[in-house]
């Protein structure tokens, strides 16, 4: 038997990964007993597994994605198609062309791969902080089993990966001096490389590394050595900014991508979502017994595990209760207290503050880079890690000087694997065979794909443009990507991040009724004169205002069964759709609408911030349908993102009726980046004031909405 003390051994980390790997295996044993199988059916989960196998298969490139966004494609970097493993299977394939046939497997074994050796770095910095072996891999187990980013499994799978713990790692050997300039560079190819998995590897990486060169150099070593400092900073953040930014920015560049995403101010995380696991017995007891725990969106939930919340507590009660003596405890320099900082630091930043501290949100606005990661809850990652290697060597030390016997030196231990594999048994899990997407499946459709050159939705897909949001409905969206992967074609469908404004306003003019053929079919013909293929979803669709029938619907069909309906549109059929409008509105009877009255709007700042308002008095009016119309100017996102809002008030200004909604779902007209936006509403009877209220996301008093031909007239 080996024989391991609390000298580290040459080759411990071999029993570690062997000890790991067959944890890990019976955590996850679904997913090895069936690799090649989906882990999600649908939604963001299945976007990623199409955006991995179709750049690994068919993109001409390894920095453009050519499966949606059609004409234009998209950087790879926005599609969440983990980069650095999709090009890295793609160049692997063209040798081995065989693995095409196993992407699903070679997916999701690189998650497994990865959570392994995740728990192999957090185990080195556990053995590092001289604990001993047997201690150390029954936390890591645990520990690496409650990790909150194990969630992932179930969509984002890029993040799955727990990369910080070998940051963490290398930052134990720079606090003790160890060759900082190496280590410095180690920890900026980390950074990149994760980075390259996904760009929230970077923000969470630079955060820690941030802290521990403010905590090291200027917190703790006022007069530290600056040069130093700089080097460091410039290897470790830098460096790894500019090559992914370079990377994100310059193929398939894009000037115009959203700056300001929505969802900081709800992606954040709290106390609570640190200190209970919204899942366990312990946390229901508390929360139905003792006090109502605030619900957290999921981004804001990284509990840390019952050992870290004792110690914390702990923590707690000697600052109230000893505070000289903790004073002193943080003002020294030790790895501890390091970890102490970076651990209330960052939990801090998970919380969005000081942003979220209300009266000082405008801070957001200055930046930077930062604003665009608005999922800033992550950063609570870094927390989690932090307090447990500060709580593991603690609760370790402490049991060692007490003599304690052996049954009850592991006793902490195993409770912290049994609340990880417990909290790990929680968590849902989906394992399914899609047919579409193996080799061994034979299309049947009676159509030459080669005779076309993309698919169009119907109803459309748009998402995550930050602007327009015409989300998946009656399975169009798998419908689009099974027949896309299949067929080998683009889809004018976007499901993506960041996407170009200019491209989403060109895009979304479909939805527009056809007084005049968009834009984007002159910009497709240039590329290409074939058909396109439209999919047309026969399940049940929630929202018509996303259905592209006016253009489609005198395509003839070329197959249908009982889920969809595939037809063939012409381009020149845009003309003659436009045509046949056009000259069936001529022929109408012109009526004016029996009620029209002009709306003049005005600067003001309310209850929940700035924006612009109009207001009409009514002595009487027909109670029915009405139009809000008009004409903005929309030079960025988040002005396609804004909101148009309708009070009615009775003669003793008592609430009768609101409406409100997002006006991305009630534009009518594209022309440029001038978007006509109408909104329905019901007029009551007894109305006696119309209160209209028009105001953009993230609006500022700054802010100038350019609104013209602004009228509410009866709905004809």
């Amino acid at each position: 038997m080996v024989n391991f003390d609390n000298k580290v051994q040459k080759k411990e980390w071999i029993w570690v990964l062997l000890i790991t790997t067959i944890f890990i295996c019976l955590l996850y044993h679904k997913v090895i007993k069936e690799p090649n199988q989906f882990l999600v059916p649908n939604g963001d989960g299945m976007k990623n597994y199409y955006t991995f196998m179709y750049h690994i298969k068919y993109d001409s490139s390894l920095m453009t994605f050519e499966g949606m966004n059609y004409p234009f494609g998209e950087n790879i970097i926005f599609t969440d198609n983990q980069p650095l493993l999709s090009n890295t299977t793609k160049i692997i394939s063209t040798i081995l062309p065989f693995f095409q046939c196993y992407l699903p497997a070679v997916h999701n074994l690189s998650l497994i791969l990865g959570i392994i050796f995740g728990g192999l770095g957090l185990f080195l910095c556990f053995r590092y902080l001289k604990v001993d072996f047997y201690f150390s891999v029954i936390c890591t187990l645990g520990i690496i089993a409650l990790n909150p980013q194990a969630a992932r499994i179930n969509a984002h799978f890029a993040m799955f990966y727990p990369i910080i713990p070998w940051i963490f790692y290398l930052w134990l050997h720079f606090w003790e001096g160890n060759k900082n300039l190496l280590i410095s560079a180690l920890i900026g190819l980390v950074i990149t490389l994760s980075g390259l998995l996904h760009m929230y590897y970077f923000i969470t990486g630079s955060i820690l590394t941030c802290l521990s060169i403010f905590l090291y150099y200027i917190f703790k070593s006022p007069n530290g050595k600056w040069l130093e400092m700089i080097k460091v900073t410039l290897l470790q953040v830098i460096i790894p900014f500019t090559i992914l930014t370079f990377l994100s920015s310059f193929f398939n560049h894009s000037s115009d991508r959203p700056t300001e995403p929505w969802g900081f101010f709800l992606f954040h995380s709290t106390w609570e979502g640190l200190f209970f696991s919204y899942k366990l017995p312990l946390f229901e007891f508390v929360n139905n017994n003792i006090t109502k725990v605030r619900i957290l969106d999921g981004e804001g939930k990284n509990y840390i595990g019952i050992a870290a919340v004792l110690v914390s507590l702990f923590g707690i009660l000697q600052l109230f209760f000893n505070f000289k003596k903790f004073k002193i405890f943080i003002g020294s320099a030790n790895i501890t207290s390091y970890l102490l900082g970076i651990f209330i630091l960052s939990a801090l930043i998970s919380f969005g503050y000081p942003f979220t501290i209300s009266g000082l949100e405008w801070l957001l606005d200055y930046t930077g880079p930062f604003k665009q990661f608005r999922s800033i809850g992550r950063v609570g990652w870094v927390s989690f890690y932090a307090i447990n290697l500060i709580s593991v060597p603690l609760i370790y030390h402490w049991l060692k000087n007490k003599n304690v016997h052996q049954l009850y030196f592991y006793t902490i231990p195993f409770i912290i694997l049994l609340e990880g594999v417990l909290f790990s048994n929680k968590r849902e899990s989906y394992q399914t065979n899609l047919e579409a997407y193996q080799c061994a499946t034979k299309q049947d459709l009676p159509i030459n794909a080669n005779d076309y050159q993309a698919t169009l939705p119907d109803p459309y897909f748009h998402i995550g443009s930050e602007s327009f949001s015409w989300w998946d409905q009656a399975e169009n969206v798998n419908q689009t990507f099974k027949l896309g992967y299949t067929l080998h074609l683009p889809t004018m469908g976007v499901n993506m991040s960041r996407t170009s404004f200019k491209q989403s306003l060109l895009l979304n003019e479909l939805i527009d009724q056809p007084t005049k053929v968009p834009e984007i079919i002159e910009i497709i013909r240039k590329k290409s004169t074939k058909p396109i293929l439209v999919i047309e979803s026969k399940l049940q669709i929630n929202d018509s205002r996303a259905k592209l029938t006016h253009w489609t619907k005198y395509a003839p069909i070329v197959f249908e069964n009982d889920e969809f309906l595939l037809r063939r549109l012409e381009l020149e059929m845009f003309e003659q759709v436009v045509k046949i409008y056009n000259d069936s509105i001529r022929q109408m009877v012109t009526v004016p609408p029996p009620f029209k009255k002009n709306l003049e709007f005005t600067k003001i700042k309310g209850s929940n911030g700035w924006g612009y308002e109009s207001s009409i008095q009514f002595d009487s009016i027909i109670s029915g349908k009405y139009i809000i119309s008009y004409t903005m100017e929309c030079p960025n996102p988040t002005f396609v993102l804004s909101t148009t809002e309708a009070y009615q008030f009775d003669n003793i200004h008592g609430t009768l009726d609101y409406v409100g909604e997002g006006n991305r779902f009630n534009y009518k007209k594209i022309e440029g980046q001038k978007l006509l936006f109408e909104t329905p509403v019901n007029l009551k009877s007894n109305v006696a004031k119309l209160v209209v209220k028009v105001s953009k996301f993230n609006q500022k008093e700054k802010d100038i909405l350019q609104i013209s031909n602004a009228h509410i007239r009866t709905a004809l």
